[in-house]
């Protein structure tokens, strides 16, 4: 199945962040349970980070509120928290941040590893204007 336009855009922008916060080494990934979007590894810290893009429609679908319960949930074998970024428009952000509190991923005591992270969805893309500028 095709990746959508929207989601391939969150994902790059949400790869651009993880990089820019120094999680540069992509880890292999594994088989077996959900595998993440996104998996990176700080080469300095050595510490994993996960990415996950949320679409709008997203936002209702029972299998997107599973697995940002079981990546949020991960841990590493040392029994520390998996930092989770989870890349969504900008637009949707508090229906997302209302989704986490109510799925009890973050509250007033939990959730401080996982970071939302609102990407700018411009309406048109970057080629139109020079289309346009021709015409």
């Amino acid at each position: 199945m095709p990746e959508s336009p929207a989601r391939a855009r969150l994902r790059r922008q949400l790869e651009a962040h993880l990089t820019e916060l120094g999680y540069s080494c992509v880890r292999t990934k594994r088989g077996g349970s959900p595998v993440p979007e996104i998996v990176r590894i700080s080469p300095v810290r050595g510490r994993i980070a996960y990415g996950e893009t949320v679409l709008h429609a997203d936002l209702e679908r029972r299998s997107c509120h599973e697995r940002l319960l079981f990546f949020s949930q991960r841990r590493t074998r040392h029994r520390s928290s998996i930092l989770f970024f989870i890349g969504v428009a900008e637009a949707d952000e508090p229906e997302l941040e209302a989704l986490l509190q109510r799925l009890d991923i973050r509250s007033g005591t939990r959730g401080g590893h996982v970071h939302v992270v609102p990407i700018a969805m411009s309406a048109v893309s970057s080629a139109t204007p020079a289309r346009a500028a021709r015409a």
